[in-house]
């Protein structure tokens, strides 16, 4: 099933390398400017650019491969990620997103393992499997404007490898990116938006990384953390830059790759989870530079001017009411295969 037509290939990812960049198709020089003045921050170049963000995140959470189905651990885990998912749109991570435009609040709404995936994906194949999940109902067709979102996990038999954009994420080979975002128009003409995210275990980092102390994933943090670190920078990447359109700084990268790889925690409940570590454009100006990467805040930041006009309440409201169809945990409930469909 053939899917829309993309307005650019624009996209962006997740760097081996700390505190560095993987932006492809970025527009330099359609910056809005005014408002506050950028002279006192970090990076004056980190501006809005006019383009859409995900106001209310709803995140679909969608397991690649059949390790996710066949393998107790892979089944542990995919439960796991769908709590981090549920607990990160709940915590105060999303108070430092406030400014660019983002609800405070986002949700978990539904997850689903995808069967009979080609062990070797072009992006191409990404965006003809989602659209065929859109079209069986285990995925839903997005609004427009978009709030949905959806999360791939590739299992450790699945990978990416794009000579077109560039993009190799093929275990052990994750020698390009440790993930990246992008989106496509659907076949019923809506914007969707996406990340891929690799199976990130000890083999791929020793294949791709040189030196550990220089890369922006650690052997010493478990799988499990490095795929929430990684998450974490994709999902803030995706709702406040969603087209590589709205929030970036062309020579930097968007809030997830100027920080890219400095690992904090936040806490929901019980749980524990290892971040990454986001870049504030409020706190650095506020601070003269001093500080500007955060993983959490204990208020929303207030929206930045110019910038994206905040939600009003009342369209909060109606996010709320919709919630979570269901939590689905631990584990995924849908099943859909990609070569039957």
């Amino acid at each position: 099933m053939a899917v829309g037509t993309r307005r650019r290939v624009a996209y962006g990812g997740v760097s081996p390398k700390a505190r560095q960049a993987v932006l492809h198709g970025a527009e330099p020089g359609a910056a809005i400017v005014g408002g506050i003045s950028p002279a006192a921050a970090t990076l004056p170049g980190f501006v809005y650019n006019g383009g859409p963000v995900v106001r209310c995140p709803q995140i679909y959470a969608s397991f690649w491969g059949s390790l996710w189905r066949t393998d107790p651990s892979h089944m542990e885990r995919a439960g796991r990620l769908n709590q981090f998912l549920q607990d990160l749109a709940q915590s105060s991570f999303m108070n430092v997103l406030t400014q660019y435009g983002v609800n405070s609040m986002g949700f978990l709404m539904q997850a689903c393992v995808v069967d009979s995936v080609p062990s070797t994906l072009t992006n191409t194949d990404v965006e003809s499997i989602v659209q065929s999940c859109i079209n069986a109902g285990a995925l839903p067709e997005p609004s427009n404007p978009a709030d949905q979102v959806v999360v791939i996990y590739l299992d450790e038999n699945t990978g990416v490898d794009d000579p077109g954009l560039g993009i190799v994420m093929r275990e052990p080979e994750c020698d390009s990116a440790f993930g990246y975002h992008l989106f496509f128009t659907t076949a019923a003409g809506n914007p969707c938006y996406y990340a891929v995210i690799p199976s990130l275990s000890d083999r791929c980092l020793i294949e791709t990384c040189p030196s550990d102390s220089s890369c922006s994933l650690h052997l010493s943090v478990t799988q499990e953390q490095r795929l929430t670190q990684v998450t974490s920078h994709e999902f803030a990447e995706m709702v406040t830059d969603p087209e590589v359109s709205a929030w970036y700084d062309p020579g930097h990268g968007e809030c997830g790759d100027i920080c890219n790889g400095e690992i904090d925690a936040i806490s929901m409940g019980n749980e524990t989870w290892t971040v990454q570590r986001i870049y504030s454009r409020y706190d650095d100006i506020g601070s003269d530079g001093a500080v500007h990467c955060l993983s959490s805040a204990s208020t929303p930041e207030p929206v930045l001017s110019p910038g994206p006009v905040a939600l009003t309440a009342g369209a909060i409201s109606r996010a709320m009411r919709a919630g979570p169809v269901d939590r689905l945990l631990p584990l995924p409930a849908i099943h859909f295969d990609a070569l039957s469909k």
